[in-house]
């Protein structure tokens, strides 16, 4: 099968414009409202110079596998595609992968990958184009109310995707009618994640939307002005994912979480998923797939250094090594401790139904709205964690002492 626009780790980007190192952080933020929406618009890149893909020569898939591992088992080797939605390579976003690749733990699962970078994920993976894919629990809930079925099968960050953050040096103290009337509360865009869940929280007290609280979209395509609208004072607060902080964090804007506790808690976040018909008929393939990036992401926590390094090599003008490092701790190894209650890689299905109802009492029916339902859906028809307790069935502790001892080069 022919696919377009997929990146194979060893290759340059297929891009016909290319990113700048500080515009793959800037243009992070995007992620936040393309995450869990459907059919957003690609990221895009006017103020680059151009640079043609078929330009440059590039080596084979096998040939990039083995770069990358010396010590790949003999043996069939299949090749799947994966989808992360954004719009460019990009190394912060997929470590656990890129390490995975690089030390040989998805070759000693037998596993060869392409990573297709797109956006509008939702429908390649529908549509068979993509295997497997980095889903956001929206866009799962979306497809089951569209009847079709995908299968979240292994979750690796816990802490709820969404939030509501000040500067640190900010006056407000907690997310309160009293403290947020009469302000303007910046989102990424009205079709973003986080909306539903502002809009729900604005609700519980009390404040009118538009009349108490403005909301105002401030990411466009870069982060940088959010950080003007918040130090200005332009905003009180801003309303994004992780992805965003973090990015708002490497401009050099320290932020203090305002979120309440009982939605920092609700543990929904993205989980790998696939088709439910191609999981019932791939399901070894899967396990071994989660399996190689639970290994990746573990040595990605140990050692984010080595992680960021290793990463670069494949999404080389993501950054440098610091800024990569620092979005890899703020945004991901800080993130994968599970609940009480909740063994790592499991999808928590109290969180999911929780963030839905969130999702629903947060919902205005307009069209502006991410949500392609307005009654309660059964998630137990979308989760599934029977694969877990066989996707971890290794000893974490080598991959850890791994980590330790590798030297990073700066």
């Amino acid at each position: 099968m022919t696919r377009r626009n997929l990146y194979v780790p060893g290759r340059p980007p297929m891009l016909t414009r290319r990113m700048s190192r500080r515009r793959a952080l800037q243009t992070s933020g995007l992620a936040a409202g393309g995450l869990a929406v459907l059919g957003v618009a690609g990221c895009g890149d006017d103020d680059d110079d151009q640079d043609e893909a078929g330009d440059e020569e590039r080596p084979s898939s096998e040939d990039a596998t083995a770069a990358a591992d010396s010590t790949a088992p003999a043996g069939d080797v299949e090749t799947i595609s994966f989808g992360f939605p954004f719009g460019a390579p990009f190394a912060a976003a997929l470590p656990d992968h890129f390490v995975a690749l690089d030390l040989g733990y998805f070759a000693e699962e037998g596993i060869d990958m392409e990573i297709a970078w797109q956006t509008a994920l939702l429908p390649l993976i529908t549509g068979g184009t993509v295997e497997y894919g980095r889903i956001t629990p929206v866009n799962f809930m979306n497809a089951l109310a569209s009847g079709q079925t995908l299968k979240a099968i292994f979750q690796s960050e816990y802490t709820f995707f969404f939030g509501v953050m000040v500067p640190e040096d900010s006056e407000i103290t907690e997310f309160s009618a009293d403290q947020l009337r009469g302000t303007t509360l910046g989102i990424t865009e009205f079709a973003g994640g986080e909306v539903p869940v502002v809009r729900a929280l604005l609700q519980r007290e009390g404040l009118v939307e538009g009349e108490d609280v403005e909301l105002f979209p401030t990411s466009g395509t870069s982060q940088q002005s959010t950080v003007d609208a918040l130090q200005t004072g332009s905003i009180a607060a801003f309303a994004g994912s992780y992805v965003d902080f973090a990015a708002i964090e490497t401009f050099g804007l320290p932020l203090r979480e305002i979120t309440p506790e009982d939605v920092r808690v609700l543990s929904a976040d993205d989980a790998i998923g696939v088709r439910a018909d191609y999981l019932g008929e791939n399901r070894d393939e899967a396990i071994r797939l989660c399996r190689g990036a639970a290994k990746g992401l573990i040595f990605a926590a140990e050692n984010p250094r080595a992680a960021a390094e290793i990463s670069l090599k494949y999404a080389p003008e993501s950054g440098t090594v610091d800024e990569v490092q620092e979005f890899l701790e703020i945004f991901r190894t800080r993130r994968i401790e599970p609940p009480e209650g909740i063994n790592f890689g499991e999808v928590p299905i109290d969180g999911w139904e929780g963030y839905m109802e969130f999702l629903l009492d947060g919902s205005t029916g307009r069209q502006d709205d991410p949500l392609a339902f307005d009654e309660p859906l059964d998630l137990t028809e979308v989760i599934d964690n029977s694969l877990v307790s066989e996707i971890m069935d290794f000893d974490p502790e080598p991959i850890r002492q791994q980590a330790r001892d590798y030297e990073t080069q700066s």
